[in-house]
This record gives structure tokens, sequence and C-alpha cells, in this order.
């Protein structure tokens, strides 16, 4: 079964795209949910879909040379993040 989002996680995939972000859709799920690999530069992190009905559920965002993380729950939550993602990482 091919992901399929929801217009939500499409708009959010989209953005991680166009911020420079690779974006590796997995071709099966993992259980009920796409675990998607996302990096750029010295971020890391996974963004999960729900296999059923395409909802962004989560993201975890890992700045790599302080090893700060960012968690977040919710389509809204992860456009919030998204919105405030600074160029070269976190500092604290």
């Amino acid at each position: 079964m091919p992901l399929a989002p929801n217009r939500t996680a499409a708009q959010i995939i989209g953005r991680l795209r166009a911020a420079g972000f690779t974006v590796n859709i997995p071709a099966e799920p993992y259980r009920r949910v796409y675990s998607i690999p996302i990096s750029r530069g010295m971020y890391f992190g996974v963004l999960d879909v729900s296999a059923d009905k395409g909802r962004a559920l989560r993201i975890s965002l890992t700045w790599q040379p302080n090893n700060t993380n960012r968690k977040r729950s919710g389509a809204s939550e992860i456009i919030g993040l998204l919105n405030c993602l600074p160029q070269y990482g976190w500092t604290n």
C-alpha cells in the first residue's frame, strides 16, 4: 500500500522538501505508520504519517553538533516547529 497523505501531511512533506530536506518515503509502512526519514545538513529526524488516514502524527528532529532534539505531535505543532526552524540548529 503506497503512502497517500492527506492534504496537511502532503503540505508538511512539501515544506520539508522546499526547505532542502531529503525526504525518503518507504515503500511499505511499519505496522500502521510510515516512518519517513528526513535529513538536511546537520539535521536528521523522522516524520511519522498514519498509513490508514494519511495524517501527520509526529516529528522528531535532531541537530547533530550538540544532539539537541525537538519532538512535536499533531499537524499544527509540526507546522509550528517548521515555522521556527533555525538555519543552523538550536543552541540549548
